[in-house]
């Protein structure tokens, strides 16, 4: 059964194919060696949605495995929808063990940055348990893997999620970071940094005050936009 949903995914996805959006979408995700069908987001998302609602919550693992094991980036896009429906109700440790394997086969932030806000931004206020996996992920060479310990931040930093007590974290997330000089983790903790200085602007001031000089200009940039 759940094999048949996949297959009709991929086969809806296929119909729903754009020439120009799959050239668009080839030249604007340049990182990735993944092939295009050439779907526009919405309708992922509307295909994804329809195809699932008859699903348990223990089926949606193994359709969203079958579904990123289909190397294009609609279905990988797919995948992560499931995912994000499986991390509001199933088992927090199993979602995140599938999402550390994506995120060691994701090339772009297509894939990227919807694996982690919501989803793993969501996993994390589930379990605060969860942190732990994500400050492993600091230090490592694959800058994807920096990057992913960065966004899941951005949920919390959201005006639907943020608390408080929750801006510490924040911080404490991307200050690792601010001194990267790879593009796409410098971009990643000045967006993050942008966001939560909508909900703490104060907080956000003092901490670019405080760390001003060991920040690159991109993380600078990036970070001060709304203040």
């Amino acid at each position: 059964m759940i094999e048949q949903v996949c297959r009709r995914i991929h086969s809806e996805l296929e119909t729903n194919s754009n020439s120009e959006r799959r050239e668009r979408s080839a030249n604007y995700l340049k990182t990735s060696r993944l092939d295009f069908i050439g779907v526009e987001l919405p309708d992922i998302h509307r295909i994804v949605t329809t195809n699932i609602k008859n699903l348990t919550t223990d089926d949606l693992p193994i359709l969203m495995k079958l579904l990123w094991s289909i190397k294009t980036f609609e279905t990988r896009v797919a995948a992560t929808d499931v995912m994000k429906e499986y991390a509001k109700r199933g088992d927090v440790f199993m979602a995140l063990e599938i999402a550390d394997f994506w995120v060691d086969e994701a090339d772009t932030w297509g894939i990227t940055d919807p694996l982690c806000s919501p989803t793993i931004g969501i996993l994390l206020l589930r379990d605060p348990k969860v942190e732990n996996v994500i400050k492993s992920w600091r230090k490592s060479e694959n800058f994807w893997r920096r990057r992913c310990s960065v966004l899941p931040y951005l949920y919390l930093s959201l005006k639907s999620q943020y608390r408080e007590e929750y801006s510490q974290r924040i911080l404490d997330a991307v200050t690792p970071h601010i001194s990267d000089e790879e593009f796409f983790v410098g971009k990643a903790a000045g967006w993050v940094l942008r966001e939560l200085s909508k909900r703490e602007p104060e907080l956000v001031a003092r901490y670019f005050e405080n760390y001003h000089d060991k920040m690159t200009e991109l993380v600078f940039r990036e970070g001060r936009m709304k203040l």
